[in-house]
């Protein structure tokens, strides 16, 4: 699915207006009903709609009006007096009052009088429409906007949101000020990056996309949803006539944690790999799988010199520091794809100051080592995540795979996948190796780094969600995961027979 931001949005508006000649009032009126029919599905006993003075108020009014039709009491609370309204949003609301639907000026207060009796479900259920601030509008809220929004925030009705929750930024899912968390949104012709990354994404809640008439041109659109239909039968299907070499070898630099290392080669096995090489000045067989080569005395550069991709970083330890020699050294010796994880990444930027690795590398920091990278601190990473991933990408010249939830995926020329798989049970030490050791696989398969890294979080996060599922999430470990990479290609190959 396509994530478009507010310029691209703007962009498929003004084409399907000015170029296919629908009137803007018509595309309104699609909207608002969309809005009202969603709604309607909940069974409300009472329907309050915060209107803005905009086009994204101008979609609650033609909601009320629909919700009035239908017989549902409803009731518009807005943040200015109809007469200050202009254009289609006037010409929305002047519908609706000729329809009979009330409407009052904001005042503090005013939202809880209007859910009185209904708020704590004394007299049935209540639904609360968020349609004070659009795709436009990316400064905080302040003011009476502001106070709408808390209050809304701090009411238990339902709260379904138009287009976006009011104060979340529509192209880049930061939450600069008071931002209403809704229950879920309703998205008009495609859901807006902002919903779909972290922070942005936890208060649209449940995105569902309306269908508007408006085209949507995917050439122009430099974001999506990771999806197994993107990717075909690339990954988990194979012919008869094929052999460990068709799958490519996985090299692993060992450092003075094995356990690290250990994990990251089974998930690699388990992602496909045809081989897998653990080399090190200390490697011992014995701590690894039988299904693993061991390799022994010498540094990972002169010993991992036939692989076809690379992980250098989980385990390294102390050796960390030992990374930047190993990687480069590698690099020159032709081994310039792979993944580049943990203590590793200080090799590539350190304080802001980056060193360009080769574009086929996949970093993959969590939010404190990405905040490293940048001289940040984790609270900015995570509250900028999307500018966070897209700057590492730029500067490193590299594929950057930011971890966390609703893990994003940057390429340096600035295209963005976002992964829709995981759960809070792979918030648990060693899954981030895991994640180093599918992507490997995946690289040494043949994919490029960017669908190696798109996919390979798509497996890792469906392979957490069954061990959940199973474990309950509290008592997932890093190996539960592994164990569950079968289930997830099932998963895969499920989803690409379905789109064929």
């Amino acid at each position: 699915m396509y994530l478009v931001t507010s310029d691209e949005m703007r962009c498929f508006d003004h084409d399907t207006i000015h170029r296919l000649g629908v009137p803007a009032i018509v595309l309104m009126d699609h909207a608002g009903r969309a809005i009202a029919d969603r709604v309607r599905e909940l069974r409300p006993d009472k329907v309050v709609v915060l209107c803005g003075k905009g086009m994204n108020g101008g979609d609650g009014w033609v909601a009320a009006r629909w919700l009035r039709h239908a017989g549902i009491e409803v009731e518009v609370l807005t943040s200015c007096h109809p007469a200050d309204l202009q254009g289609d949003a006037h010409t929305a609301q002047q519908m609706a009052e000729r329809f009979g639907v009330p409407w009052k000026v904001y005042e503090p207060g005013s939202l809880h009088q209007a859910l009185s009796g209904f708020d704590q479900g004394g007299r049935g259920r209540a639904v609360l429409i968020d349609a004070l601030l659009g795709t436009g509008v990316s400064r905080p809220a302040e003011g009476l906007m502001a106070q709408m929004i808390e209050e809304a925030n701090a009411s238990s009705a339902y709260i379904v949101s138009a287009d976006l929750p009011s104060g979340v930024d529509a192209s880049t899912g930061e939450v600069p000020g008071p931002a209403v968390k809704a229950h879920e949104t309703i998205a008009m012709a495609a859901e807006k990056l902002g919903t779909a990354v972290t922070p942005g994404a936890i208060h649209a809640g449940l995105v569902r996309v309306a269908d508007l008439g408006i085209p949507v041109d995917p050439a122009r659109v430099r974001a999506s949803y990771v999806s197994p239909a993107a990717f075909g039968q690339r990954f988990g299907f194979r012919s008869a006539m094929t052999h460990k070499g068709t799958f490519g070898r996985v090299g692993i630099a060992l450092g003075q944690m094995p356990g690290a290392s250990r994990l990251a080669s089974l998930a690699a096995l388990r992602a496909g790999a045809g081989l897998v090489v653990v080399a090190g000045a200390r490697a011992e067989a014995s701590l690894f799988a039988p299904d693993v080569v061991v390799r022994e005395g010498g540094d990972p550069a002169q010993l991992l010199q036939d692989v076809d991709a690379v992980i250098v970083g989980p385990g390294l330890g102390l050796l960390g520091r030992e990374a930047r020699t190993w990687l480069y050294d590698l690099v020159r010796a032709g081994v310039a794809r792979g993944v580049i994880d943990a203590e590793a990444l200080a090799a590539v930027a350190h304080a802001g100051q980056f060193d360009p690795v080769a574009s086929e590398f996949v970093l993959t920091p969590h939010p404190k080592e990405a905040a490293r990278m940048l001289g940040w601190d984790a609270r900015q990473v995570q509250a900028r995540r999307l500018e966070a991933a897209r700057s590492i990408a730029a500067r490193s010249q590299a594929v950057t795979l930011l971890k966390g939830h609703r893990t994003v995926i940057a390429h340096p020329d600035g295209r963005v996948r976002v992964n829709p798989t995981g759960s809070s049970a792979l918030a648990v030490a060693g899954t981030g190796d895991v994640l180093a050791g599918v992507i490997g696989a995946l690289i040494a398969q043949g994919l490029d780094a960017f669908d190696a890294a798109s996919l390979g979080a798509w497996l890792h996060g469906r392979a957490g969600e069954r061990a959940g599922e199973e474990l309950t999430e509290v008592a997932v470990t890093a190996s539960d995961v592994i164990a569950r990479l079968p289930d997830a290609v099932r998963a895969y190959r499920a989803e690409v027979g379905a789109s064929e």
